[in-house]
């Protein structure tokens, strides 16, 4: 039997939430806490996987009362407790702002109890049922291992093969009984969809992809975009990101595809669409996998330099569009940028006025090194790129380093030459008649970039560790294709 990387996922945040009545303006939490020897709690909230500070208020007998004029913005709430700082978490809906929730020492959850808010008793009442659901299915599993007679086993293997349909029909009932509150929204976001038996193709044969193609197809059916209350929650961050990473081919082609589907999605309403289109951008502007910063670019293009992310102020916007054009340049698959740099010359000790190109050395792979001299990192950098140009200089490779170094920062440059002993070509651009830093997106020191023989970008913000493979990969490659 298999359960869901869904429904344990859902089990592990799932504390109680929310529903609908009519209400007063503002919002009212009466709070009992028994037990609790503390002298005041804050109110928290929740913004996707961050927490975040409402209010703080005193305790007498165990009893307080977060209140305030205006509405709560919908979504999950934590009660916090110093200065162990124990927590317990429910949810604000737009309909549900005023209610009373009691509990105690010291197992909170367990002695949870609400008032007036039917949506937090019916996420209760299912933590509970999907809690005895998962202890039910490892007890029997765990019998199933230790059976020996293979009736009973199967037998047994039957009951736990039973549970995910008891769970399913939990579930249904809950969006049938319960329509529009954000108990059946949740339990639809995560309710992962049936997949049918994959066609058979003309041959007899079946495509192994099939389930795959279909799950990724429905993977958002159940998905409310419509409602912001889960902005304010985990689950729309961590949907995203399971979309993204593990559901879609890690090419930039794949990824623009995708993310597109999620911001038209996420047009449903305008508080969603303003947390995921800026989460989306901050995720590519330094993704994981290489090759994915075109995400940025085709998202700041696409949403901010057209206007349609109307709310970001002139000077964010510039710096947006400004950083995907500097980056649009120095994409995998571009050819480098062709600088024309002064050269330092070893022998005379100094940056002189020859100018020099990358385009002007031969090598079978170069190695861009932009550093700012004085900086750490920097010097960690030119630390890990000595010995493997020492190893690689002999296979054809080339190092072509620029410093930022401005006009009065050239000594200081000379200085870091000195201490790190540098041995490859080193450059600086100190009046940027070049513009070699706007370029090579330098906004950010230390960067590498790896070039090939041809002066095409093949790895773009790389580390040192990665060079060696990378190239190695890249020869393969090219061998294969000639």
């Amino acid at each position: 039997m298999k359960f869901s990387v869904f429904l344990f996922s859902f089990l592990y945040f799932l504390l109680p939430g929310s529903t609908a009545s009519a209400q007063a303006p503002g919002y009212k939490i009466d709070v009992t806490l028994d037990g609790y020897p503390g002298d005041k709690v804050f109110l928290g909230y929740r913004r996707a996987d961050k927490v975040y500070s409402k209010d703080t208020v005193a305790i007498a007998d165990g009893k307080f009362t977060f209140e305030g004029q205006e509405a709560l913005p919908p979504g999950i709430y934590l009660i916090l407790m110093p200065p162990e700082n124990k927590f317990f978490e429910f949810v604000v809906t737009k309909r549900e702002q005023h209610f009373s929730v009691a509990s105690k020492v010291p197992d909170f959850y367990e002695n949870l109890k609400f008032r007036n808010t039917a949506d937090n008793q019916l996420l209760l009442d299912y933590q509970h049922f999907m809690g005895e659901r998962v202890d039910a299915s490892k007890k029997l599993l765990e019998q199933v291992a230790a059976e020996t007679d293979e009736k009973k086993k199967a037998k047994l293997q039957k009951q736990a093969d039973d549970i995910p349909k008891e769970v399913r029909n939990y579930q249904n009932k809950l969006v049938k009984d319960h329509p529009g509150t954000y108990s059946s929204k949740l339990v639809m976001a995560f309710q992962e969809p049936e997949i049918p038996e994959p066609p058979k193709n003309p041959d007899g044969s079946i495509d192994s992809t099939f389930k795959f193609r279909y799950y990724r197809a429905h993977f958002w059916d159940g998905f409310d975009f419509s409602d912001e209350i889960f902005v304010n929650t985990p689950y729309l961050k961590e949907k995203t990101d399971r979309y993204l990473d593990k559901m879609t081919v890690q090419s930039s082609d794949s990824v623009n595809a995708a993310v597109d589907f999620l911001v038209e999605k996420s047009r449903a309403n305008d508080e969603v669409f303003r947390y995921l289109l800026p989460y989306l951008l901050n995720k590519y502007y330094t993704p994981e996998i290489m090759g994915l910063d075109a995400v940025y670019v085709h998202l700041a293009d696409k949403y901010y330099k057209s206007g349609i992310a109307d709310w970001v102020t002139p000077e964010n916007l510039k710096k947006i569009t400004d950083d995907a054009l500097m980056l649009s340049g120095v994409l995998i698959g571009k050819q480098a940028p062709d600088v024309r740099v002064q050269r330092y010359d070893p022998v005379q000790d100094k940056f002189t006025d020859d100018l020099i190109s990358p385009y002007d050395v031969q090598a079978d792979y170069m190695v861009i090194f932009l550093w700012k001299p004085g900086c750490g990192h920097c010097k960690h950098t030119s630390d890990e790129l000595k010995p493997f140009y020492e190893e690689w200089k002999s296979k054809g490779v080339e190092v072509f380093s620029i410093t930022s170094a401005n006009h009065t920062e050239l000594e200081k440059a000379v200085e870091d030459i000195h201490d790190k002993k540098m041995p490859w070509i080193i450059t600086a651009d100190p009046y940027t008649r070049a513009r070699a830093l706007q370029y090579y997106f330098g906004t950010s020191l230390p960067k590498l970039y790896l070039l090939d023989k041809n002066k095409k970008i093949i790895a773009n913000r790389v580390g040192v560790k990665q060079l060696p493979e990378i190239i190695e990969n890249h020869r393969k490659v090219t061998s294969t294709n000639r």
